[in-house]
């Protein structure tokens, strides 16, 4: 007895505590409002029944799953801390549905597959009709469909309240409303007021005038009504139309958006909002105001008339987690002026992609928008299908591993991510850091037929700075990859873009204040996928281009095509199409950076003509090659020499005129050419100076216009030979086989000159370039049937495993790979002052025989401040940083330089291998010395004092110092006892050649070793813990 009132006691204290903190409420459509709404058995049943409540800090609303709710939820009350309010879901089955729509029923036939109903709850405006769930389209002259890409055109313009149409109108479509582009990023709506034939006066409250020669269409007027599903609403009857030729409307369920907010919170804080699915309101889904410690969660926010969510006034410590937002006509998501913002784990998706169904003027269309202040995250987040803008936000944000794909499908000359500054308000503390941003659409400019290149990746648009680009990927946009306009103090890090067609990577100022100054760009890697996408550009009205800021260690990559791929233009028309080389010579920029290891043709041949079109060894003359240039002074001669095969063909200028727009075009007739036959071209050249040429097939008579893309190539001092394919775009019975450069004092000699049909296949890019990228959470590993390198000649053969947020671009390997390996010693790791030592670094190719061509393999060690170079050998030094190059490395080669110092103390150095010809099979150059491959190298010097009387132990002597190894020699195995921590060992031959790698060891460790190796002498290199490093040598009997 006594434990069965114990027992009854204890529920009773429980069920008493939990009523005092919170009270539940029920609500179910079999419910009444006449309930109490406090048990499963007695819930309410409307949403207006709850807006009664007076909720209290730690009270529920629960509402039945599988249910629907029709009409405003209203929030006022807030929780507490450990007490929100809650609004969550109870039962089984799909989410509860709090909707915005009402029914329409009671259709009736008007003749030629219309319907007419009323909605008498509906207001002045309807924005969406949904038939079984899913909306319609608003009707629209012309269709999407029709011709002229369903718009008509504006012919001229006043202002922006009246337009001429170019197409006669035979429709009044006064009252109607009139749907204009008057610039890339904006879509206007306005009210027909009145019509005069073709002359319409609109109530438009745009800023943006009229764009003649754009397009425009109108919507909402029943004589739109051509199409199934299409809807137009009257407010002054309050009836809808709809035009269907499918099913009776009264045999389906329609509704029509009425409700302006489904969701409407003001002035609370401590809400929760939990499994719910918010729906069609006819404005916003959620609209809040002046909240605090919202929580949005496993919530979905669907088919919104114009916004998603909006949190707008000022408040803190808002969480949107896991969250869809999807089918929203205007913006997803816009917060205000908050605090404390978190968005995690959400989908936006399907915003603003029908042109006529969101908001007039600027800040529209846009996927997500934060004007948040302080301490922003925005996370693993996926924003999908978006009009305009993926994602933009204020100061004090982070952006992080997000995945943002189709934006701009609707307006032009956004961006993924946007951030914009035109006020030139500070702004500090923005990380955008690890997106994958993809597949920016872009739209028509007017009614062209050219799809404009404005759906940039990243778009960092006037005067924007203090901003991080950290690790970000960027692929497949009809526009440019990292579009930086005017931006200062900007960190732009470790960014990849590829595949973005009209650039990887612009940084420009034209028409600001605000200078491109302080700016940092390192370790991009930016390629362009074909031919004719360039890689990147730099511009400037000034001529300031070096003032732009810090370049260094970048990739620029156009594997089919790597001659002019940056684009210098400075003092607003000094434009100049550069390759690495020139760039970093005329600029003093991206020293450190390199172009693509690997090159590609842009076609096979499949078969050859034996008819030479032209086939001039030039033994005894021009062989018919003429030369003009604008100015008269352009000139061929027949020369001898310059390293080419007995006589040549020389172009040059015989009096240069110092204009700038001047240039020389060599040329000879070919006769006739046939649209898309190809035509091989094939010769050799050289130049004293190194220089750019253009060759291409024109037209001999006026207007003398091309026929071919002009193909670039560089000549210098070095033979080269050179081949490609010309094909003409259209007949022509007399061309001329054209080369063109700019004036110069230097000659250009050519040689062996042959033209011939031929019949080529263009190479496929996807076959040679393969774009990898995990949008995931986890490892991801992707198979390999090919072997592939990377930019940094990193080499790939059976798969490739990327960290979650990664990417990478992956060339077809058609060269066998080649170890490298690196071997950095000194002969005396503890120097007095001023006292001279020598330094090794040896390279072995220990793929001796695989290669087919030159080797070349460049390291660099940089000297740390306090060392003196005495004595460089040769070797390049500027700025502390010592570069050597092997030209063709057989088997190994060994640099020496001496340094010395006037200051004790210990001094770090290391060498690494930063560019080779081939990739490597177990390093990637240039990838640092901290990540245990072996084409790198450390030691230390540690510089005494002239009276320092401490011992320091020799190099090479086996039997003193505090390691032992015996016997030495010795004809079996070595037996070596560490006396301190050791971080790597290894044993080498004389020649350097690693022999036996023992790893790490420590302190106390007995290693044997060595019975497998061969009689002779052995050096053992060991690096301690502390970085001291010693070389013991052994012999082998």
């Amino acid at each position: 007895m006594g434990i069965r009132i114990g027992l009854v006691l204890s529920i009773w204290a429980l069920t008493w505590s939990i009523a005092s903190a919170q009270t539940t409420y029920y609500v179910a459509n079999t419910g009444s409002d006449e309930n109490d709404g406090r048990s499963l058995l007695t819930p309410f049943q409307n949403l207006a029944k709850v807006n009664t409540l007076s909720l209290q800090a730690g009270d529920a609303v629960l509402f039945r799953r599988g249910d629907t709710f029709r009409g405003s939820l209203q929030i006022r009350k807030s929780g507490s801390i450990g007490k929100a309010i809650r609004f969550d879901a109870y039962g089984n089955g799909p989410k509860p549905l709090l909707t915005g729509s009402v029914v329409v029923s009671n259709w009736t036939s008007l003749g030629n597959n219309r319907w007419q109903a009323s909605c008498s709850t509906c207001g002045t405006t309807v924005t969406n009709v949904f038939r079984n769930g899913l909306a319609q389209p608003l009707g629209r002259y012309p269709n999407p469909d029709a011709p002229n890409r369903g718009s008509l055109t504006v012919q001229a313009h006043v202002g922006t309240s009246q337009l001429t149409s170019r197409e006669p109108l035979r429709t009044d479509w006064t009252g109607a409303e009139v749907v204009l582009r008057p610039t890339y990023w904006i879509i206007d709506r306005a009210t027909i007021t009145q019509q005069n034939e073709n002359n319409l006066i609109l109530n438009n409250s745009s800023t943006y005038p009229l764009t003649e020669g754009w397009g425009y269409f109108i919507q909402n007027h029943p004589a739109t009504l051509d199409q199934s599903g299409e809807w137009y609403y009257n407010p002054t009857s309050k009836t809808i139309q709809l035009y269907t030729d499918q099913i009776n409307p009264n045999a389906q369920v329609l509704t029509a958006a009425a409700v302006d907010r489904v969701i409407d919170i003001a002035g609370a804080s401590f809400i929760i909002l939990k499994n719910l699915h918010i729906a069609q309101a006819r404005t916003t889904n959620l609209y809040a105001l002046n909240v605090s410690n919202l929580t949005l969660t496993d919530t979905d926010f669907t088919d919104s008339g114009e916004d998603g969510v909006i949190i707008q006034g000022e408040g803190k410590d808002i969480l949107i987690n896991r969250c869809s937002i999807t089918n929203s006509n205007n913006n997803g998501f816009v917060i205000g002026s908050y605090q404390n913002v978190t968005f995690q784990q959400n989908i936006i998706r399907h915003t603003a992609i029908l042109p006529g169904r969101g908001k007039s003027g600027d800040g529209q269309f846009t996927a997500f928008q934060s004007s948040a202040t302080q301490n922003t995250l925005i996370e693993h987040n996926i924003i999908d299908s978006v009009g305009y803008i993926g994602l933009s936000v204020q100061n004090n944000s982070t952006i992080r591993q997000n995945l943002i794909t189709n934006f701009c499908m609707t307006k032009s000359d956004g961006g993924g991510i946007y951030l914009f500054n035109g006020a030139q308000l500070p702004m500090d503390n923005i990380l955008v850091q690890s997106n994958i941003i993809r597949n920016g659409i872009g739209t028509f400019g007017g009614l062209s037929d050219n799809v404009i290149g404005g759906a940039h990746g990243i778009f960092l648009d006037d005067c924007v700075n203090g901003v991080d680009l950290v690790d970000n990927t960027i692929a497949d946009c009809q526009g440019l990859g990292i579009y930086l306009h005017s931006v200062s103090n900007l960190n732009l890090l470790r960014n990849t873009c590829f595949n973005n067609s009209l650039a990887q990577l612009i940084l420009y100022n034209y028409d600001r204040s605000c200078l491109p100054r302080n700016n940092i760009i390192k370790g991009n890697i930016l390629v362009a996928k074909n031919a004719t996408q360039a890689v990147a550009g730099y511009i400037s009205s000034a001529n300031d281009l070096a003032m732009f800021g810090t370049m260094e260690h970048n990739y620029y990559a156009r594997p089919f095509n790597d001659v002019s791929i940056i684009r210098s233009v400075y003092n607003g028309n000094i434009v100049n199409d550069l390759n690495l080389p020139q760039w970093q010579a005329q600029f003093s920029r991206d020293g450190t950076s390199k172009p693509s290891p690997i090159s590609y043709k842009e076609y096979s041949i499949q078969s050859v003509s034996n008819v030479n079109r032209i086939h001039n060894s030039f033994d005894s003359n021009t062989e018919g090659w003429e030369a003009w240039g604008p100015y008269s002074n352009g000139q061929v001669t027949w020369n001898t020499g310059y390293k080419l095969d007995g006589g040549n063909l020389q172009l040059n200028v015989s009096t240069l005129s110092h204009q700038a727009d001047s240039y020389v075009l060599m040329y000879k007739g070919i006769q006739a050419v046939t649209k898309s036959k190809s035509y091989l071209l094939q010769f050799d050249a050289t130049s004293p100076t190194e220089r750019k040429i253009s060759v291409f097939i024109r037209k001999q008579q006026a207007p003398y216009q091309d026929l071919t893309r002009r193909y670039e190539f560089i000549v210098g001092p070095s033979r080269r030979s050179y081949e490609f394919a010309l094909t003409p775009s259209t007949d022509e019975a007399n061309a001329l086989l054209t080369f063109q450069f700019h004036e110069d004092s230097q000659p250009v000699c050519f040689d062996n000159i042959r033209l011939q049909e031929a019949s080529i296949v263009l190479n496929n890019p996807d076959d040679f370039i393969r774009f990898v990228y995990n949008p995931t959470s986890s490892d991801s590993t992707v198979t390999l049937d090919k072997p592939y390198r990377d930019v940094r000649n990193h080499y790939y053969n059976r798969q490739v495993t990327l960290k979650p947020f990664t990417s990478v671009i992956l060339l077809l390997d058609t060269f066998p790979p080649v170890d490298i390996r690196l071997w950095f010693q000194t002969d005396q790791p503890y120097p007095k002052i001023n006292e001279v030592t020598s330094f090794s670094v040896a390279l072995y190719n220990e793929s001796v025989g695989q290669t087919t061509g030159l080797n070349k393999v460049q390291w660099t060690c940089r000297l740390p401040a306090g060392l003196t170079l005495v004595n460089s050998n040769g070797l390049s030094y500027k700025d502390s940083l010592l570069t050597g190059t092997v030209q063709h490395l057989q088997r190994d080669t060994t640099f020496v330089f001496q340094v010395k110092t006037a200051t004790p103390g210990s001094y770090s150095l290391a060498a690494e291998v930063t560019a080779t010809t081939f990739a490597d099979p177990d390093s990637t150059p240039d990838s640092g010395t901290n990540d245990g491959e072996d084409d790198s190298g450390l030691t230390t010097l540690r510089v005494r004092t002239q009276t320092d009387t401490t011992a320091v132990v020799t190099a090479t002597d086996p039997l003193t110092g505090r390691n032992s190894i015996y016997p030495n020699p010795s004809s079996d195995v070595f037996t070596f006892v560490a006396e301190a921590d050791i971080s790597l060992s290894r044993v080498v031959d004389l020649l350097g050649r690693e022999r036996l790698n023992l790893g790490a060891i420590r302190q106390g460790q007995t290693i044997r070793f060595g019975q497998q190796l061969p009689g002779t002498y052995y050096l053992l290199y060991i690096q301690y813990n502390t970085g001291e490093q010693r070389i013991i040598k052994l012999i082998k009997r």
